[in-house]
């Protein structure tokens, strides 16, 4: 009898976006060393091709094809390009973030509308054309949308962001409940601090505290996430491991979200 191999993700293909940098390189690393095929996705055609090289010299596989999720139509393109490449799509993984942030009575239309048309509309639509162009069909596949903790706890000067990831854990229950009939799970991942700060680093507008004796503090487990934990969890919930998960958010903080 062969022994189960519930994490090996070798036959799959898993298109990641917002692949170019980041949390995005770090899944998409992981993923390939699991097994899949993984298709590296941003509007920044040479960031993700260096993503897709280092795949490859690692001894894995993959192609890079860039695409904007910021619109439907946008979505739908970027999925039929992987259909029409590789002949299918098992795990769908919505990163792609805006960064954009400020005081609540700063936002503007441009910036709520923005932030929203990536990190909301982007990941919804991305979703259903997975759906609707090949898993619905193949009756399996795994789609696992990338939030934060900001969904679940408040923060000064999150308001966008945290307004797209809470609609993030709320998209992914509600489609968890429509796509179980065609076998098909849905979960978010919910990052907390991270060794590995954005390029802007963790920017507070007006804070003059010890921002690390305070993420300490706020933090069970007293210190920040490395960007490969947030990876692993994903390459968890995209395998046969998580075959019984679905509809869930999973915040990976070290339980900074608990207090």
């Amino acid at each position: 009898m062969e022994t189960p191999r519930p994490f090996d993700l070798t036959g799959k293909v898993a298109l990641v976006t917002g692949a170019g940098r980041g949390l995005g390189v770090s899944m998409a690393t992981e993923l390939a060393r699991a097994g899949a095929y993984v298709v590296p996705s941003a509007r920044t055609t040479s960031e993700i091709e260096k993503t897709a090289a280092s795949i490859h010299k690692a001894g894995g596989h993959a192609a890079a094809i860039s695409g904007d999720i910021s619109t439907r139509a946008g979505c739908r393109k970027l999925v039929q390009e992987v259909i029409d490449q590789h002949g299918r799509l098992d795990i769908l993984v919505c990163n792609a973030a805006t960064n954009i942030f400020g005081p609540a009575l700063e936002i503007d239309e441009d910036m709520w509308n923005g932030c929203l048309a990536t990190e909301l509309n982007g990941y919804f639509f991305l979703a259903q054309a997975a759906v609707d162009l090949i898993m619905k069909t193949a009756r399996q596949g795994t789609i696992i949308m990338i939030g934060a903790n900001s969904s679940i706890v408040g923060y000064n000067d999150l308001i966008t962001v945290a307004a797209a990831k809470g609609g993030i854990d709320s998209v992914a229950r509600n489609l968890a409940v429509e796509f179980g009939e065609f076998n098909i799970r849905v979960n978010t991942v919910n990052p907390g601090y991270t060794e590995t700060p954005p390029e802007e680093g963790d920017v507070i507008p007006g804070y003059s505290g010890d921002l690390e004796e305070d993420i300490r503090g706020m933090t069970p487990l007293q210190r920040r996430g490395r960007i490969e934990e947030f990876a692993y969890a994903t390459v968890f919930l995209a395998s046969d491991a998580a075959s019984f998960i679905t509809g869930q958010c999973l915040a990976v903080d070290g339980g900074y979200s608990i207090k």
